[in-house]
């Protein structure tokens, strides 16, 4: 017994702030299925049993787990058991939920009603806490637009200096030192653009599982694609003109992301098209089975409707094995061979525990339904809310590519004409005079379009994976804008009296 115990307490880990995080993700979720199958009749203990193999809630699971062993291998009273385990958890909310229904059942109150009210007050909190993230993942934005703004006035500074030998020399006399310099200033947007992809990884995340393996294919092909096509310039006889160091670099970084992008876009269609339908569906369900039809036949006639886009495939298919007697857990594990949504898959298995549970009663399918229909309206609206920063995206990276580029082909065009006096100034040239450092600056650019593309498609749809599309059209965008400044007659050098 003694052995035993050690091993139950070994299972423990002290609790964190993470995984606190961890838990209050899966926690609307979990509470759903305790309400529902409460009220086809299920006690919590029972639920917790279920709710064990959950690979779908693999933290709730790991809490079911540890108090199921608790109680059985123990002999720890379940009451007992979970107002312990509201003492040791660092989630507020779960802990709030442990000891409410602890509380409940000693004073003798409805078990339902309780579980009930807290189910619905957490999907109230969770869209609170929904547009609480919005405004952070808004500043977070806003945050990053003021520091482009701000790089880009310490590059027209610097490149203004290192354009200007008279006054580069008075303030860095050392040409190595100004190399440098001009150096540092290539990598200080990548590592800002790389610092804020990190704290977006912590703050969000997205609804479609299995999108990791996307994101680690596309960077892996922008390791081998980029570093051969930026050495080529270097190791050519031939001066490649037009196509120097920025545009093979962008060519590399944009068919490393077509892969991914088209990956990716595959699997957003089906998931998108099943996130809009599933609570339809569950509401077709849930009215069907008022007017006492069987759960199955309800199935049938909700996967039936019409307007689900590409999903209705996968419903069609479902309907045809439900007609073959196929067992409902076998079809729903089919359409997780199709569909990778976490918030679809995690309602129709809720829905499936219902139906196991006490053969769908209707109020429990109403209130599956209704928290559906609440999930989704959380991360509907917040997709919606940060969209328009897609757009901003756009417009900083366009024109901090364009002004950036065209600053640096102005003063050094004005450099050019400066009489030079004496021919130690920086060694006879400007930092920014050398073909090759300029070439170096507009590939800082193609590349810190694409880590704006990754760090957009982060924000706006929680991975990262989503942003190679981005990563595409921001990287063509700075492409087009190198174009114009090479080739359209833009020149600021007309604001000193003087034409290139």
């Amino acid at each position: 017994m003694i052995s035993l115990k050690k091993r139950v307490e070994s299972d423990k880990k002290p609790a964190s702030k993470q995984d606190a995080a961890k838990i209050d993700r899966e926690l609307p979720y979990f509470m759903a299925l305790i309400t529902l199958m409460a009220a086809s009749g299920i006690t919590p203990f029972m639920s917790l049993k279920k709710i064990m193999h959950f690979d779908l809630l693999p933290n709730m699971s790991k809490e079911a787990k540890s108090m199921i062993k608790q109680v059985e291998i123990l002999g720890m009273d379940p009451l007992s058991v979970m107002n312990k385990k509201a003492g040791e958890t660092s989630s507020k909310l779960y802990q709030d939920f442990l000891a409410g229904y602890v509380s409940t059942v000693q004073t003798g109150g409805s078990v339902v009603h309780f579980l009930k009210s807290k189910m619905y007050s957490i999907f109230d909190l969770q869209g609170a806490l929904a547009k609480q993230l919005v405004a952070k993942l808004a500043a977070l934005v806003d945050a990053y637009m003021i520091i482009q703004v701000v790089v880009l006035t310490m590059y027209i500074m610097f490149v203004a200096l290192s354009s200007t030998p008279a006054l580069a020399v008075s303030i860095i006399p050392d040409s190595s030192s100004m190399a440098r310099l001009s150096k540092m200033f290539l990598f200080i947007p990548p590592l800002i653009s790389g610092i804020l992809m990190f704290v977006s990884q912590k703050m969000t995340s997205s609804t479609y599982m299995g999108t990791e393996k996307i994101l680690k294919k596309g960077l892996l092909l922008a390791v081998v694609a980029v570093p051969p096509m930026t050495i080529i310039p270097s190791v050519l006889p031939v001066d490649l003109g037009f196509f120097g160091l920025p545009y093979l670099m962008g060519l590399a970084l944009i068919a490393s992301a077509i892969i991914p992008f088209l990956e990716y876009q595959k699997i957003e269609k089906i998931n998108s098209s099943a996130e809009r339908a599933t609570p339809s569906i569950l509401r077709d369900i849930a009215e069907a089975r008022k007017t006492g039809l069987s759960p199955e036949r309800c199935i049938v006639h909700a996967f039936k409707r019409r307007g689900y886009d590409i999903f209705s495939g996968v419903l069609d298919r479902a309907v045809n094995q439900l007609g073959w007697g196929v067992p409902l857990r076998t079809i729903i594990s089919n359409v997780r061979k199709e569909v990778s949504s976490w918030f679809v898959l995690i309602n129709f298995r809720t829905l499936i525990e219902v139906i196991d549970s006490g053969g769908g009663y209707a109020e429990a399918l109403d209130t599956l339904a209704e928290s559906s229909e609440k999930m989704y309206n959380v991360e509907k609206e917040k997709r919606e809310m940060l969209k328009p920063y897609v757009m901003i995206a756009f417009i900083i990276t366009g024109i901090t590519g364009f002004t950036i580029l065209m600053v640096i082909d102005s003063f050094t065009g004005l450099a050019e004409d400066v009489n030079l006096t004496e021919g130690r100034i920086l060694g006879g040239s400007t930092a920014l005079q050398d073909e090759s450092m300029r070439d170096l600056f507009a590939a800082s650019t193609v590349f810190q379009a694409y880590l704006v593309g990754l760090f957009i498609g982060k924000i706006t749809s929680g991975t990262f994976a989503a942003g190679f599309k981005y990563s595409v059209l921001l990287t063509i965008t700075v492409l087009i804008a190198i174009i114009v400044v090479e080739v359209a007659p833009f020149d600021l050098n007309i604001l000193f009296g003087k034409n290139k």
